[in-house]
């Protein structure tokens, strides 16, 4: 019996490179560019065939309603809202799997959390901008023990129970907002108070540090917005958002800081993105703009081997009949 046919979209090669030399045997063809409005007879003969996506959703956009015979779509990214967009819009079979990047992001975008944390935490921006101006003065500015802060970790999967464990070992109280009650022989060590959506305000009134991992869907987009951050005004929380920029808006968070509720809005995705240069949180006082790089998988070298040795484990599972990991659910989203 032949072996699934996969088709990589990825604007370099080096991640098919790779994923040949692991599976010799199959047959794996590359797609540098997105598909042009006429595309070739070999390329719609190879689409056609293809039971297996691997990269990109930029570039599948008119891939995928030529795949015929596609089954499986496997991301090299931890979100899944872009892929599941297109789906929709090319209106295709709700049977196909997806499964998302479930290894490479969690570590790192822990760090990026962590060092927010920290960063405001001892008011470094603060000092940076004294710096600027050659002030060497201690008063009016106090942090305190992380051990004596908390964190609320809007979204506990897998990133969300890694940066739970980097959270605790600086002796923070950690609280953790999941969709569904979690069952006890379930929940982290990590994560000292567990809640629901029904007690977002709870969280968002006890917790130093608001972290928000939540994917975009329906039931997240915009549940940060209005006066949502008001719950946070006695603790002056700092928000961090990594998740997706639509669970708030600009508005929103101009008057959260504006208002005192919040004190820092660390903001490493925007609605939209990139953030024009128009914005002004650009120059709001309290905002930190990092440009979707919490994931910072192209600050080190093996970054594309990591996502090649995910998909040549994935592929290696199906091709055996074991479950895939890390599938997402198409009707809720992630």
């Amino acid at each position: 019996m032949p072996l699934p046919k996969v088709t990589i979209c990825y604007p370099t090669t080096d991640l098919f490179e790779i994923i040949k030399r692991e599976l010799p045997d199959v047959d794996i063809q590359l797609f540098t560019k997105p598909l042009a409005d006429h595309p070739t007879k070999e390329e719609v003969e190879v689409l056609s065939q293809t039971e297996v996506l691997f990269g990109s959703p930029k570039m599948m956009g008119g891939i995928i309603p030529r795949c015929t015979s596609l089954k499986w779509i496997q991301l090299p990214q931890a979100g899944a809202d872009k892929i599941l967009n297109l789906l929709s819009e090319n209106k295709v079979n709700k049977s196909i799997i997806v499964t998302r990047n479930g290894e490479s992001f969690a570590k790192p975008l822990a760090e990026h959390i962590m060092g927010q944390i920290l960063t405001t935490n001892k008011g470094y921006y603060k000092w940076y901008h004294k710096q600027k101006r050659a002030v060497y003065e201690r008063e009016n500015l106090y942090s305190k023990p992380l051990s004596l802060t908390s964190v609320g970790i809007l979204g506990l999967g897998c990133i969300g129970r890694e940066a739970a464990r980097t959270c605790k070992f600086f002796g923070m109280k950690v609280w953790g907002m999941t969709r569904t009650e979690v069952p006890e022989d379930q929940k982290s060590p990590h994560v000292d108070e567990y809640r629901t959506g029904s007690s977002l305000h709870e969280i968002l009134s006890e917790c130093d540090y608001i972290v928000n991992i939540l994917p975009s869907t329906e039931q997240t987009r915009d549940l940060l917005s209005g006066d949502a951050f008001s719950f946070c005004k006695n603790k002056k929380t700092t928000f961090i958002n990594v998740g997706r920029g639509d669970v708030t808006d600009e508005e929103s968070i101009l008057k959260a800081l504006r208002n005192k509720w919040l004190q820092y809005a660390a903001l490493d995705v925007h609605n939209p993105e990139p953030l024009p240069a128009s914005s002004p949180l650009w120059s709001e006082p309290g905002v930190i703009i990092t440009p979707h790089i919490s994931g910072g998988l192209f600050l080190y070298p093996g970054h594309q081997q990591d996502r090649a040795e995910l998909f040549v484990k994935q592929y290696r599972r199906y091709v055996n009949n074991e479950p895939l990991e890390y599938v997402v659910d198409v009707d809720r989203g992630y």
